[in-house]
């Protein structure tokens, strides 16, 4: 379990690989090839709002993975202490899934299926 755990937080938040960096890096191919000037600033607003957003997640998960750790760590843990923590990063994931498809959505409705293929290849 602790390992599912750590891979799903590696995932999430290792760096330039992560969602968080292909979500939010989207200026320079929007610009590129999203040449209505207002479509742009709505797109690349979306992809700060959901960066600030991730931001915030990020440091929720880093706080439930160190509990998992001591958890894990305490002899006199509980199965119980590990549902309660468990539960709580299963929400924020569900949180994350939440902001990304808001963020997606807004994103999708602004470009044209050209322009959204041109954006996201660049990724």
């Amino acid at each position: 379990m602790i390992i599912g755990i750590t891979a799903l937080y590696l995932f999430l938040f290792g760096g330039g690989g992560s969602l968080e960096f292909y979500l939010t890096n989207l200026k320079d191919p929007v610009k590129e090839y999203v040449q209505d000037k207002e479509r742009q600033d709505v797109i690349i607003e979306a992809s700060k709002a959901l960066s600030k957003e991730l931001g915030n997640i990020q440091k929720e998960v880093t706080d439930q993975f160190n509990d998992y750790v001591k958890a894990h760590a305490d002899y006199e843990s509980t199965p119980e202490d590990f549902d309660e923590v468990t539960d709580e990063m299963v929400a924020s994931q569900l949180k994350l899934a939440k902001q990304v498809l808001d963020a997606r959505d807004k994103m999708h409705e602004q470009m044209t299926a050209d322009e959204w293929r041109a954006v996201f290849s660049k990724q």
